[in-house]
Formats: C-alpha cells, structure tokens, sequence
C-alpha cells in the first residue's frame, strides 16, 4: 500500500512572519523612493537658489550701470570718444596716417623691421644647412 504524507500546517507565528518581512520590505521600497527623491529635490532647490542669487548679483549690476549710463559724465564722455565731440575753446586734434614714400616715386625705401628679421631668419637657416651638410 502506498503512504500518504502528511503536511504538517504552517504555525501562525511563521505566516505572520512572512507577512510581515513582505510588509517590511514593501515599506522600505516606497519610503526609499520618496526620501530619494526628496534629496533630489533638494539639491535641485539649491541650484535653484544658485541662480537665483546669481541673477540678482546682475540685477544690480546692471542697475547700477543703468544709472551711471544716465549721468551727464556718461553723455559727455560717449560724446567725446565716439563722436569727437569738444566744448566751446577746446581744440580737437585728429592724427592722420602718412603712407611711406614707394621707390617708383623716387623716395628712399627702408626696409620694414619684417624684412630684415627674415633676411636673419634665412642667414641662420643657411648657417645650420652648412653645419649638418
């Protein structure tokens, strides 16, 4: 004859057990998540604040230059650099480029500081030739 097994029923203690590491576990999961990404907005927080605190340090900059930029001074002096303006008994005095005299005019030519560098360029290349040849 065959036997039959028996199963032996689990305790209540032990079902309890298993409910409540999965419970357990569960939990876990679910806090971590949130607490993560409560760090996450945290940190996202403080660029934030960065940025903020940033963009106000340019705020008052540009105030600032906004104000000097409505200032008589400021008027005056765009007028005299960029347009060559003067006040009454002034003198404005403009330099005016003077071209270099060519051969075909009959002038004398003086080499440029370029052209003798590379005549002293081309003597040392020379030099160095004859001493490895």
């Amino acid at each position: 004859m065959s036997q039959r097994e028996t199963r032996v029923p689990l305790p209540p203690a032990d079902i309890a057990t298993v409910l409540f590491c999965t419970a357990a576990v569960f939990f876990a999961l679910a806090f971590g998540g949130k607490a993560l990404e409560g760090y996450r907005l945290q940190r996202h927080n403080a660029q934030i604040e960065a940025q903020v605190t940033a963009l106000q340090a340019e705020t008052s900059e540009l105030n600032s230059r906004l104000q000097h930029v409505q200032t008589d001074a400021y008027v005056q002096e765009v007028a005299r650099e960029q347009y060559k303006w003067t006040e009454s008994g002034e003198t404005l005095i403009v330099p005016q480029y003077r071209p270099q005299p060519d051969a075909s005019q009959g002038g004398t030519v003086v080499p440029s500081s370029s052209a003798v560098g590379l005549s002293r360029w081309l003597q040392w290349v020379q030099r160095l030739k004859r001493l490895f040849d």
